[in-house]
């Protein structure tokens, strides 16, 4: 199942605050908070499939083509997962279907730096009507005084069976 960004997405590190993108098929809802492995969409946009059968998310490949940004934490690593609401819910909850892509990024970014990563994972079961988002987020947060901010565009895949 592909998913893109379409245009421009943003990820940010605000002072220890994650705010992650949403990818969906060539669009993306930018600045959704993240706290605590979850995205509540409740009077939110939403960027969420729902699973046509029952299955298991068995990979994940991911990119980002960071295009501009700052960097005040020295490094960040951004990470693309798929996060699971079950029938009826807009709380969506992280998976363990994530990679982390490389390299970790730094300062100066240059224009085009292309970081990557891909899996195949242990089974993640999805069941008819639950719905995925594709986020992805700075996972390295190594501390609440920086402020990063990274400007790109995203792509990915996962493999349901």
């Amino acid at each position: 199942m592909p998913f893109s960004s379409g245009r421009q997405t943003v990820v940010e590190n605000i002072l220890g605050n994650r705010l992650a993108s949403l990818i969906g098929f060539g669009s993306t809802v930018d600045l959704v908070p993240l706290v605590n492995n979850t995205i509540n969409l409740t009077g939110l946009l939403s960027e969420a499939f729902t699973v046509p059968r029952d299955g298991k998310i068995t990979a994940i490949s991911a990119s980002y083509n960071a295009l501009a940004g700052q960097v005040e934490s020295g490094s960040v690593t951004i990470r693309a997962q798929i996060f699971h609401a079950p029938v009826g819910s807009n709380t969506f909850t992280g998976t363990s279907a994530s990679v982390d892509l490389v390299p970790s990024i730094t300062e100066p970014i240059p224009v085009g730096l292309l970081v990557f990563a891909s899996a195949t994972i242990p089974p993640v079961p999805v069941t008819a009507g639950d719905r995925l988002l594709m986020v992805f987020y700075i996972s390295s947060v190594p501390g609440e005084t920086a402020v990063d901010i990274i400007i790109g565009n995203a792509s990915a895949g996962i493999n349901i069976v």
